[in-house]
């Protein structure tokens, strides 16, 4: 008798899996479908999984067939997932144990993270249309239309880089919560940090890495982790000079023609990325972090904005500015390609970078400088009030209120003496305070919108305190601070850092009615 022992094959009676398993396919080789493990993965040992293992939760603790043991979630944590997604959740440990025991195991690492956070498809696909009715609408660095075709290519050939945006996209679409949360408590944070360290270590450099940081570090600044923001944002400036972005060639009218909508992408990425940096600069104000997107090396030249490539695509100049702060082709909601999308932001970015760096300057700006300056970025604003755009007007309520602060200085205690140009710093700040305290009253939209509409309700709010009874001569001051302050309250529920702002509001105000008191 031989004592040869072979890998039986899948006999008659075997159940069989409606499709060949995903080794097979990948290295299109011919599958006889066994369940639990086709004769080839047998003999091969390796793990052996198909599509449908991941289109159906796990009911049991039986061992995944991709790392290990798999502990499902709990009915209370199911519960929880589908009632908001996106809150507290862990990578099991169990995930990373065969971690290097897998050819090309880092997308299917990936992949099974998905479906221990989101339990199911329908989950992921909870999550992607949940950020682009979201977050996408003010910070749109992802062409929705390619996505799509890349979250369904993602079913039979697992993705790092897809299931990673999945799992940042995440990040920012939590709803309001009673109790305010903390970044750094927020387990679904730590794993889409762990994830992105982990992909970033296996694969090489490419734009959806750079979109999963950059989404990681606007969640970070606006959890009151300015540290981890700033070295997120350091990174994406890193990637960005690998990328070859920092070269005046990149942007070459040659370039430009060959691939406009490669550049606009490229360029909309560069200008959020301006724009999370200016936020942290201005957000924080006791750490003062430098930008990183200012200097030197990129002071003899500027990156295009997105829709100077518009000229290279077929039939851009017919968008038009639309009520979501996008352009649209006849007025179609339909997906847009990369070529239709219009980002106000990311010349918002433009104006607060200017700003910023005209203040910080040895020679700051002469009263004609910033009174020009101010004219270009109210047109620009004014045409924003009825959108969606908050990230943009955000943006250019701080860039305004920054730069014409000095102006309150120089009108304070003799304002009925100033002329028109003397007075037109004072008139700004008066329009925007007025503005922020009108969008404000509409709780919803604020609470669905851009983090930075904390930062300019906060510093309206330090203005008013500090300015608001002598020249600005505003009656009603303590009665709009205390409004704002209400929206601050709101938006805490959502973004950490406003907590930090309303505590700020509340001792500036508390040490002015002292005064008053004294």
């Amino acid at each position: 008798m031989s004592t040869t022992s072979t890998s039986p094959a899948p006999s008659e009676s075997q159940p069989k899996s409606s499709r060949v398993c995903l080794n097979c396919r990948r290295k299109k080789k011919r599958c006889d479908k066994g369940l639990p493990s086709c004769t080839r993965c047998l003999d091969s040992r390796q793990h052996c999984q198909h599509e449908d293992d991941f289109s159906r939760p796990s009911t049991s603790g039986t061992p995944g067939p991709l790392m290990g043991q798999y502990v499902p979630p709990t009915p209370e944590h199911r519960a929880r997932q589908q009632s908001s997604p996106g809150w507290n959740t862990t990578l099991s440990p169990s995930l990373f144990a065969t971690m290097d025991s897998l050819e090309d195991n880092i997308h299917y690492f990936v992949f099974r993270c998905l479906f221990e956070t989101l339990d199911n498809r329908q989950g992921v696909e909870q999550v992607v249309a949940s950020y682009f009715e979201d977050a996408h609408i003010w910070f749109p660095i992802i062409c929705q239309s390619t996505f799509d075709r890349q979250l369904d290519d993602m079913w039979t050939t697992p993705s790092a880089e897809t299931g990673l945006l999945v799992l940042c996209m995440r990040l920012l679409i939590r709803q309001p919560f009673p109790i305010p949360i903390s970044g750094m408590d927020d387990s679904h944070y730590l794993s889409a940090k762990t994830t992105l360290n982990l992909v970033q270590s296996k694969r090489p450099f490419s734009i959806p890495l750079l979109q999963a940081e950059l989404l990681i570090a606007l969640y970070e600044f606006s959890h009151s982790m300015p540290q981890q923001a700033y070295l997120s944002v350091g990174k994406c400036f890193q990637v960005t000079r690998a990328f070859g972005w920092h070269n005046e060639a990149f942007w070459s009218q040659g370039h430009q023609a060959f691939d406009p909508r490669g550049l606009k992408l490229s360029s909309l990425l560069w200008w959020a990325i301006v724009y999370v940096d200016c936020l942290i600069h201005v957000g924080y104000q006791e750490q003062r972090y430098p930008l990183h997107t200012s200097g030197p090396n990129l002071a003899y030249f500027q990156i295009p904005f997105p829709e100077a490539f518009d000229q290279y695509l077929p039939g851009s100049i017919s968008f038009q500015l639309q009520g979501d702060g996008f352009g649209f082709l006849d007025g179609s909601l339909e997906r847009l390609p990369i070529d239709a999308v219009v980002w106000p932001g990311a010349s918002s970015a433009g104006y607060l970078r200017d700003v910023l760096e005209r203040l910080s300057s040895p020679s700051p700006p002469s009263l004609v400088e910033r009174n020009n300056t101010t004219e270009s970025i109210m047109r620009h604003t004014i045409n924003l009030l009825e959108t969606k755009s908050t990230a943009a007007v955000g943006a250019n309520f701080i860039a305004l209120m920054k730069l014409n602060q000095a102006g309150l200085l120089t009108g304070a205690g003799a304002s009925s003496s100033l002329g028109p140009t003397e007075m037109r710093p004072i008139e700004t700040i008066r329009y925007i305070i007025d503005s922020i305290c009108e969008i404000a009253l509409n709780v919803d939209r604020f609470g669905h919108g851009a983090p930075c509409g904390a930062f300019a309700a906060y510093y309206a709010c330090l203005l008013l305190i500090s300015h608001g009874d002598n020249v600005l001569q505003d009656t009603q001051w303590l009665f709009k601070v205390e409004n704002l302050k209400k929206t601050l309250s709101a938006l805490c529920r959502r973004w950490k850092i406003a907590e930090q702002y309303l505590e700020s509001v509340n001792l500036a105000l508390n040490n002015r009615l002292a005064g008053y008191a004294l």
